[in-house]
């Protein structure tokens, strides 16, 4: 089986990321996004599809069934304007496998509590699906972590968001997928929480050297000159020890400000 999580930058980069799921749809089992964009049907406009991000995939994924799990509604930091735009997750769930359960929950702040321009009031929510392969009962998480403070490092609410997403997991059955954007860097004890119960980190196991790659230089070079310079870490795959990675990658691609992880697995 195969997972791809991506945050989407909300579709900045749209043609190049629309060419890259519809490369990967035929031999991708699961699509986690962070960061996607929907807007109703009825008020579509040709000219700014990023805001209909999820229709779009919807659309170009017909093997699939997606779920959306909403965070903050006219969102404007993206489409700079007020807009009819929602801010949210996706997964997208090959149509061949029974989804057993689906939801998601908050991790940090909650639903439309964001504030313009103060980005410590967005909310941060984790979606879920839950399906059995071969008998053996499977979750799978989607992730977008609390973005402030921007030095990516500890605070008493990461902290509290690793926990939560701790406490839900392993109150479940089986083996469990953790996968997104946790807006964090490697050494800290966000992250160390999940290895200590238990959970691979692929992104140390596979030394991976960034999830940030370089298209977000080439377009916002002004982000390395800042405070804290370069931060080439912000995504996470993590698996219980009953998932077999069979191959992990990170490919530094054109398609957001962030870089897809490629899971093939088996339980």
């Amino acid at each position: 089986m195969k997972l791809i999580s991506l945050n989407t930058w909300g579709g900045c980069l749209f043609e190049s990321l629309i060419t890259f799921i519809k490369d990967n749809a035929k031999n991708t089992d699961f699509f986690c996004f962070q960061e996607i964009l929907h807007t109703p049907d009825s008020s579509m406009d040709v000219q700014t599809p990023n805001h209909h991000l999820f229709s779009e995939v919807t659309n170009i994924l017909p093997d699939f069934t997606g779920f959306f799990a909403a965070a903050q509604d006219n969102y404007e930091s993206i489409t700079n304007g007020p807009s009819e735009a929602t801010l949210g997750l996706a997964i997208f769930v090959k149509k061949k496998y029974v989804i057993n359960d689906k939801g998601d929950f908050f991790i940090n702040n909650q639903r439309n509590s964001f504030v313009p321009p103060d980005y410590a009031t967005m909310p941060n929510n984790l979606s879920y699906i839950q399906l059995n392969i071969g008998g053996k009962h499977l979750t799978i998480c989607n992730v977008y972590g609390a973005a402030c403070p921007v030095n990516k490092l500890d605070s008493p609410d990461r902290i509290l968001q690793s926990q939560k997403i701790l406490n839900f997991v392993l109150s479940q059955p089986g083996e469990k997928i953790i996968a997104g954007d946790f807006n964090l860097l490697p050494n800290t004890k966000s992250i160390y929480m999940f290895e200590e119960n238990g959970f691979h980190n692929l992104i140390k196991d596979f030394n991976i050297f960034t999830t940030r790659g370089s298209t977000i230089k080439k377009l916002k070079p002004e982000l390395g000159t800042g405070e804290y310079g370069w931060q080439e870490f912000a995504d996470y795959t993590f698996v219980s020890s009953g998932v077999k990675t069979i191959e992990f990658l990170v490919p530094d691609l054109p398609i957001s400000d962030h870089l897809p992880m490629i899971l093939e697995f088996k339980i």
